[in-house]
């Protein structure tokens, strides 16, 4: 097999097993509407800080997200556009109707 193709391959399947996790792709998702400040996403998902920053992190360190410091706030966003449409198309397919 090529190496570029499997290199490629193996990114991709990086990317899939990040976002695999519910609480991962659920922030995926809210970010798909806007930017969004981190205590916002704390809030809809009602969970722990320290829980929400810790997948922050891992989206961050995959490169699939990004954050930008206004002041003391901390807003993420979705940083790969065709991220972005990969889940637009799935949450059309098989969630229409979430609202987070």
């Amino acid at each position: 097999m090529n190496k570029a193709v499997l290199a490629k391959a193996e990114g991709i399947a990086g990317m899939l097993s990040c976002i695999a996790h519910p609480s991962r792709l659920m922030i995926i998702c809210m970010l798909l509407k806007r930017e969004m400040f981190v205590h916002e996403v704390i809030e809809k998902l009602g969970t722990t800080k320290g829980n929400i920053s810790q997948h922050l992190r891992v989206l961050a360190d995959r490169g699939l997200i990004q954050k930008r410091r206004d002041g003391n706030r901390i807003f993420y966003s979705i940083k790969d556009p065709s991220l972005a449409d990969l889940i637009a198309r799935i949450k059309k397919l098989y969630c229409p109707n979430l609202d987070i």
